[in-house]
């Protein structure tokens, strides 16, 4: 992930992804870059804010 960002150019942020001919989710469009990574670095946060909160009741309910 950490090459993946630091080679991001405000060029290829604003370049749109190329259509996935496939069935599935999402529909097979273009999507703006930056979206994309917006998602998925939201998601990231989220997981981690889950397994922390997870994590620290774990450790409660082993003390």
């Amino acid at each position: 992930m950490r090459e993946v960002i630091e080679g991001l150019t405000e060029a290829s942020l604003g370049a749109d992804t190329e259509p996935v001919d496939a069935p599935g989710w999402p529909q097979p469009r273009s999507y703006p870059v930056r979206q994309c990574l917006s998602i998925v670095l939201n998601e990231e946060w989220e997981h981690r804010r889950y397994a922390e909160r997870d994590l620290d009741v774990l450790l409660t309910r082993a003390a």
